[in-house]
């Protein structure tokens, strides 16, 4: 059975991933969700977790969010 917190990190790395390629700007520094339910449900759980800033219909990328789209 996997580590149950190797598991976490995974998946909020993939969702971060996804959330990047599907809702992040070019330049890879904020999200918009454009009050799409999936993904101001995503952007909510990231802000959470301290990955994203909130910004109203968006967000940027915190320093934690920024680490874990650059980790393995």
């Amino acid at each position: 059975m996997p580590d149950p917190i190797d598991a976490e990190h995974n998946l909020l790395r993939a969702l971060a991933w996804m959330c990047q390629q599907y809702i992040g700007d070019a330049e890879g520094n904020s999200l918009d969700h454009m009050c799409m339910g999936a993904g101001e449900d995503a952007v909510a759980l990231l802000y959470r977790y301290g990955y994203v800033d909130s910004l109203g219909r968006g967000a940027a990328w915190t320093e934690a969010g920024r680490a874990l789209l650059n980790s393995n």
